[in-house]
């Protein structure tokens, strides 16, 4: 099973540039607490990655794969997820805004997420 490469850094280290992120494969990657805010991971494998209490704010997640990724806590308000595989994602706790693009039938509060203040 491939795992990724990704070297883990304290989160305030780890500031992603947003050419770097399309189509990254991040399987398994352990992004928990990192900031990502406006994040263009359009087509990025995050597929069992470990992305609690991350910042996702505004982030670009069009067509990635999020099947079994662990996003309890995670901030996705203004996150575009158009297209995202989200089977298995656990979304516990995570935030979401009326502005959050997301796929079709998906109901982020029957997924255990909460609406954000606004």
């Amino acid at each position: 099973m491939p795992t990724s490469h990704l070297v883990a850094q304290p989160p305030s280290q780890f500031t992603p540039s947003r050419q770097h992120l399309v189509a990254a494969d991040l399987h398994l990657a352990g992004l928990s607490s990192a900031q990502l805010p406006g994040a263009d991971l359009r087509r990025a494998n995050l597929h069992e990655a470990w992305l609690r209490d991350s910042c996702l704010h505004g982030a670009d997640l069009r067509d990635a794969d999020l099947r079994d990724a662990r996003l309890e806590g995670a901030d996705l308000d203004a996150a575009d997820l158009r297209g995202a595989e989200l089977d298995g994602a656990d979304f516990r706790g995570s935030t979401f805004s009326r502005v959050t693009a997301r796929p079709a039938g998906f109901d982020p509060v029957a997924a255990g997420a909460r609406q954000a203040r606004t």
